[in-house]
């Protein structure tokens, strides 16, 4: 059926960066970065950023909102 099925640390692995790309997204976003332009941005960060640097990003992001 075209689906696909992920190991319990598949999954954990993918809500990880699925996190990461909505968190840097709307960072992006709160730049004033252009709503298409930072979920391409996204795509292309979430992967490589360090988890100290999105830890850092998110807790900051947290206090804005």
């Amino acid at each position: 059926d075209g689906g696909i099925s992920l190991t319990e640390k598949g999954l954990e692995i993918a809500e990880r960066i699925y996190e990461r790309h909505g968190v840097i997204a709307q960072a992006l976003i709160m730049l004033g970065v252009d709503e298409e332009t930072a979920y391409e941005d996204s795509c292309k960060i979430e992967h490589d950023i360090s988890e100290q640097t999105f830890e850092k990003l998110k807790t900051y992001l947290d206090k804005k909102r």
